[in-house]
């Protein structure tokens, strides 16, 4: 589970420094900054992101996901 909460980290870090790069952009050029477009831009980011590390990362960083998800949909109680 380490390996997912470090992934988490790396996201969450691109995301912040994608959006500060936006918003940086938008103030260099006296321009407004758009809540959607940030929004857009960190989404962008984030996904890009996780999709680099899933090619990356191999199949033990996915398992803990994959039986979380499988185990929402069967319909197993787990409390």
């Amino acid at each position: 589970m380490s390996d997912l909460y470090s992934y988490g980290m790396i996201v969450g870090a691109v995301v912040v420094v994608a959006i500060l790069l936006y918003v940086m952009d938008r103030r260099g050029k006296d321009q407004p900054i758009d809540m959607s477009d940030a929004t857009k831009v960190g989404g962008g980011a984030a996904v890009l992101t996780s999709g680099v590390l899933y090619a990356l990362g191999g199949t033990e960083a996915a398992e803990p996901v994959i039986s979380a998800v499988q185990d929402m949909f069967t319909g197993k109680p787990s409390f």
